[in-house]
């Protein structure tokens, strides 16, 4: 067993092409960012599409209202997360519609939920059930 095995990372060395998690379409490797997150230590999006999320976003920042001093989800001021300590701007991942300014927690698990009523409502129902 080598280094890379022992580490749980993937020898990108092997793969050659990838699915964008935005488009679907299998891409060679070259087309993704380097990640260290990520099992492959690539990018789950490709360069293309994250290139077209930074556009959409900077053109929804221009459009949004000012950011708020509390995220309007939890309606707290934001906590230092990581490296950043601003609300992100959150928009309809179908839509591309803004939806409003969320702290850096409440954003994360609204994503890791999927982004999706349905998800937050089981939550929530796991909440009130335990």
């Amino acid at each position: 067993m080598n280094l890379l095995q022992l580490s749980g990372i993937e020898d990108n060395s092997k793969i050659k092409t990838k699915v964008c998690l935005k488009c679907k379409t299998e891409k060679p490797i070259l087309e993704y960012a380097k990640h260290s997150h990520y099992h492959d230590n690539l990018d789950s999006t490709c360069k293309t599409c994250r290139k077209n999320l930074a556009k959409l976003r900077d053109k929804l920042r221009k459009n949004a209202p000012p950011m708020p001093k509390i995220c309007d989800c939890c309606k707290k001021p934001p906590v230092k997360f990581g490296n950043k300590k601003n609300l992100c701007l959150d928009h309809d991942q179908e839509t591309n519609q803004f939806r409003g300014w969320l702290c850096e927690p409440c954003n994360t698990g609204m994503g890791l939920l999927g982004d999706n009523l349905d998800s937050l409502m089981m939550a929530v129902e796991y909440l009130k059930n335990k």
